[in-house]
């Protein structure tokens, strides 16, 4: 094959060009590589020279007058491009803060329009709301007639309702009381004066104060009339009475009372002295059992004081509880009674002032005579625990109630307890004629007070009349004894 530079021969299979031609073609692009080299650093320092003509000519020798010239001319084009650059980006920037300042001119602007728009839109609004609430002031009363009419409509219909409603408990208790046969009787006593006996099913009943010298058989069965009356009116009323009263039912042969505090709790209990199981003790159920007054007598109170002192309180009482219940009655349905002791131990007076004289008379009230207690304002049967609607006013049922609450029963027990000790303890003294003195050789003073009592209460030759004045009295005399003869005596008043 031929060289492509020399035009040699060699064999086919050697290179294409010679060893000399390929030397010589690799130094000439050797020196063709130098060359641009120096054409750069040459450049580069003419570019150094432009940018900074000072600094280049430093640590050089002094240049000559056309290169001084040329590299002043390079310099000032460099820097007026410079200058020209800066200028037309400050230009630019200066016409796209216009262009933004003239966009927030006009969103201002714009603001503004719709600012005023808005100002006038409420302006509009609040003159029309004005308009519209003038408008409506003067149309309430006319809106509100048919409001007001429908209200007086239903509570006249409420009235008359509440009016049928007490008319309706008023003879409910009218008819009960006169079934059960609760009625006042009088007599005369030997000095003249009128004395006022009250009776349930012809049975009398008698006052707290005079129970010792009466027989258990009547007291049990006046009980049982009065428990039986109270559990019916109470039910005509709605009332819930302070001290819950169980009545006689399967099991269960007399009535019994609870105390204040275990009233109402939800227990069924058995009878007094039974040895059933009570339902509750079956439960979980982990509260104490209340225990119920019994309300019957299975021997004289005296004997029964003596012979089992505890049951003779509870005794006590229970009885005490009913007449606490009796005077809440009165009062919770208008009567005037006062919680001395005083007005609530006449059971038989307080009931017969209820329900046979009070469920008869108006709301005018009326004037205390015979010992009655003075009536209110308040209607019979307006106080009631299912009533939603009370009269208001200083003398309702709420009002009166909540004054009788401040009454204590403590109190009243206590003063009940002291007034029958001191009844026994006066049954000591026996009063003994002439004749039965000349009868009798020696007469026994002393010795056992049951046994004296007993005597005095069973003597049928013999009566006698003890009076014991409240502590708290007007008199001063309190505790003191009166002895009558059998011909001139009377019944304690």
């Amino acid at each position: 094959m031929e060289c492509a530079i020399c035009s040699a021969v060699f064999p086919s299979h050697g290179q294409p060009t010679c060893i000399s031609c390929a030397r010589s073609l690799v130094y000439q692009a050797r020196l063709d590589r130098l060359a641009d080299l120096l054409n750069i650093e040459s450049l580069s320092k003419q570019v150094h020279s432009v940018i900074s003509p000072l600094s280049g000519f430093s640590s050089s020798c002094s240049p000559s007058n056309s290169q001084v010239v040329d590299i002043t001319e390079s310099a000032k084009k460099h820097v007026h491009a410079h200058i020209l650059r800066e200028s037309q980006a400050t230009h630019l920037r200066c016409t796209i803060i216009n262009e933004q300042i003239n966009l927030l001119r006009k969103q201002m602007e714009q603001a503004r329009r719709d600012n005023a728009l808005r100002h006038l839109d409420i302006k509009q609004r609040h003159a029309e709301i004005k308009r519209e609430r003038t408008e409506m002031t003067s149309r309430v009363p006319q809106l509100l007639e048919p409001l007001h009419a429908t209200i007086r409509r239903s509570q006249r219909r409420l009235d008359k309702v509440q009016a049928r409603t007490l008319e309706g408990r008023t003879k409910l208790c009218q008819e009960t009381a006169r079934l059960a046969g609760l009625q006042q009787k009088r007599r005369r006593m030997p000095d003249g004066s009128i004395v006022h006996d009250y009776a349930i099913g012809g049975i009398s009943i008698l006052d707290l104060r005079q129970i010792n010298s009466a027989q258990p058989q009547l007291i049990n069965a006046a009980l049982a009339n009065i428990c039986r009356l109270l559990i019916t009116c109470c039910h005509y009323l709605s009332v819930r009475l302070p001290a819950e009263i169980t009545p006689p039912h399967a099991s269960y042969p007399h009535p019994t009372i609870f105390s204040l505090q275990s009233s109402y709790q939800g227990f069924q209990l058995p009878f007094p002295g039974s040895s059933s199981t009570p339902a509750s003790s079956r439960t979980l159920d982990q509260r104490p059992l209340p225990k119920p007054r019994l309300l019957h007598l299975d021997r004289p109170l005296v004997a029964l004081a003596k012979e089992d002192p505890a049951r003779y309180n509870l005794y006590i009482e229970g009885i005490s509880l009913l007449a606490w219940n009796v005077a809440w009655l009165c009062t919770s349905q208008g009567l005037n009674l006062s919680s001395a002791y005083q007005a609530v131990c006449p059971m038989g007076l307080n009931l017969y002032t209820l329900f046979r004289e009070h469920t008869g008379r108006g709301p005018t009230p009326h004037q205390t005579s015979a010992g009655h207690p003075a009536g209110t304002n308040q209607l019979f049967g307006q106080f009631s625990h299912a009533s939603t609607r009370q009269t208001p006013g200083p003398t309702d049922g709420v009002d009166v109630m909540h004054n009788w609450r401040a009454a204590s029963f403590t109190r009243f027990l206590d003063k009940i307890k002291q007034i029958l000790f001191q009844d026994m303890s006066g049954a000591e003294w026996e009063m003994i004629s002439g004749d039965d003195f000349e009868q009798e050789e020696a007469v026994l003073v002393g010795g056992s007070r049951g046994a004296r009592a007993a005597t005095a209460i069973g003597s049928s030759s013999m009566k006698r009349v003890v009076e014991s004045e409240d502590a708290f009295g007007d008199d001063g005399n309190k505790g003191y004894l009166k002895l009558k003869s059998r011909t001139g005596g009377s019944d304690r008043s």
